[in-house]
This record gives structure tokens, sequence and C-alpha cells, in this order.
């Protein structure tokens, strides 16, 4: 089985006026509600894709029940630790064409220790060997920095795999956890190494300590330009075709979806590199994923380059 885990997920509100002003009340002609989260995009993406998954969560109140509903009635079966408070909502107030947006984010509701520990027992009883956990994004108030590596120690102890794809200390104490996989994007590797990452020269550098730190294999994503994909053994670019982008957003979600697709088939790393970014390109086209998208991905596949970088001994 596959569980993705949201340790802090969202509704995202979107609501497009004719134009943002400030002092006058606006009025919204278009509305879009999206079960938001990392893991919940992931969840989603293989749906579309065939896979069945389960998605837990920490929730809570009237937003997280609506989670809940909105994900089962999407055929993605959920397993959510409620805690007290409200599951936050991100709004978006964007022009049309997206011109212009603003953006505000709650901070999510309080996760105590017991919640914490809820969630960990909960996994203990649900892990099997061969199972594949997808850690994603950002942790809820009250959760310590180690909590993706001290899940990834239960799950390991149950002869799963894990995927990371976090950032700041969440990231750090994780891939001391040996994760199978971590996804970091430019700017969270820049974060990692304290250096800048603006080309693949740059990106194979970064790669190489996200290995030192105890990650087995990395996807560093680099947008328009793809990925890098490293396994300790062989380095690759792996590039996307030219196409016209819709919106970005999602598509590192659709990255990992891809490249867990991949390792779930036992594919070689180049494929799973490849797998990832043609996901991820078939994604940010369309914003979205769907179930009849096996066409497009297929030959997006096709048109993807990849490039051994530096052969290892």
């Amino acid at each position: 089985m596959i569980y993705t885990v949201s340790a802090n997920p969202a509704l995202d509100l979107t609501l497009t006026v004719p134009a943002i002003e400030f002092e006058v009340v606006l009025r919204a002609n278009a509305v879009r509600r999206e079960w938001a989260g990392k893991g919940f995009n992931v969840a989603r993406f293989l749906k579309a894709l065939g896979v069945d998954n389960i998605a837990m969560a920490f929730a809570a109140g009237y937003t997280g029940h609506a989670l809940d509903d909105g994900l089962r009635a999407g055929g993605i079966e959920t397993d959510f630790i409620y805690v007290d408070g409200e599951t936050r909502t991100n709004v978006v107030i964007q022009e049309p064409d997206s011109k212009r947006h603003i953006k505000v984010n709650q901070p999510g509701a309080l996760v105590t220790p017991a919640g914490k520990a809820a969630l960990l027992v909960r996994a203990q009883a649900r892990v099997q060997p061969g199972d594949i956990w997808v850690l994603t994004g950002s942790l809820a108030p009250g959760l310590p920095s180690d909590f993706y590596a001290d899940l990834a120690a239960v799950l390991h102890a149950g002869n799963a795999q894990v995927i990371l794809d976090t950032s700041g200390p969440a990231l750090q104490q994780g891939c001391a956890a040996r994760p199978r996989l971590v996804k970091p994007n430019a700017v969270e590797a820049e974060e990692f190494t304290g250096h800048a990452v603006t080309s693949p020269a740059e990106a194979v550098i970064a790669t190489q300590a996200f290995l030192a730190a105890g990650a087995q294999m990395v996807i560093l994503s680099l947008g328009k330009d793809g990925a890098v994909v490293d396994d300790g053994r062989q380095q690759f670019h792996v590039r996307p075709p030219h196409v016209k982008v819709k919106t970005a957003v999602g598509a590192g979600d659709a990255l990992v979806t891809g490249a867990l697709w991949a390792l779930r088939q036992q594919l070689p790393t180049a494929d799973i590199g490849r797998w990832g970014v043609t996901v991820g390109t078939v994604t940010a086209i369309h914003d979205d994923l769907s179930p009849t998208a096996w066409p497009e991905l297929q030959a997006i596949y096709q048109q993807v380059q990849v490039t051994e970088l530096q052969p290892r001994p």
C-alpha cells in the first residue's frame, strides 16, 4: 500500500476578482476550493494514475471533516487523526489570468504531543513490509522538527520505504533517518547546503550533500530545467520538452508522484527521474492530472531528455 502523510493540511480558497483594490468591498466572480497540502496533491495524482492509496493527516473541526469528505468523494481512503481547533484555510485573492494576487496562509491547528503519539501508533499498526509512505509538507504548530524522522523510524522498523518532501529543520533531521528518496527544490537545497543552486552543475553538488546526510536517492527539481537525480552511483539531468505551462503550482508534488510510480515499478534511477519530470510536466500544462492523461504522459515521456552527468565508480 501507498500512504501519504500530511502534517499540516489546508483548504485552499481562491477568489477571482476583477481587480485588487484596497478599502473597498471586492466581489468575486469565480470561486475555487481545493483539498490542499502536498500529501493530498500526491494522493489525488496517484489516484489519477490508477494507484490506490490512503491519505493520513492531522485534521480539526469543520474544515477537517470537509477535507475528509472531499477526498473520500474522489475515491481516496482516509485515516485522519483529529485534534482540537480548526484545520487551516489558505485564501488567495487574484485578478483574472493571475496577473496579481494576495495569498494569506493560516498557521494550522495545534498538534499536541498526544496527537503526535496517536499518529505514530496508527502508523505502527498499519505499516507492512513493502509499503511506500510519502511524508510531505510543512509541520503543524506544536510538532517538533524531528516528527518526520521519528515517523520514518517507525516505518523502517516495519520494512517500509519512505519518501520525504519537506524543508528546513524537518528536512535536515528527516534525511538522517535515511529515506529512500528526498525531493528538494532549488530554494530548499540552497537552504540545506548554504550555496546557491541555479544550474544543473550546482544541483549536482547539492545532491551529494543530501546523500551525505543520509538520503538514499535525491531528485532535486529545477523548474523549467527539469531535475537532477542522484542515487549515489549515477547522476542524471532530466529535462522536459518546451511546453506552455498553465501553472507550476503542484508540479513538484506531481514530480514526486511520477517518481513514486516508477519506484513502485522497480525501474532504474534514470527512469525514476524521467517519470517524475513527465508527470510534473503534464500537470503543469493543465493545472491538474486527469485519469485520461496516460496517452499524453507517454508522449511527453518520449520527449524528456536524460543525460548522465558523472558516472560513479
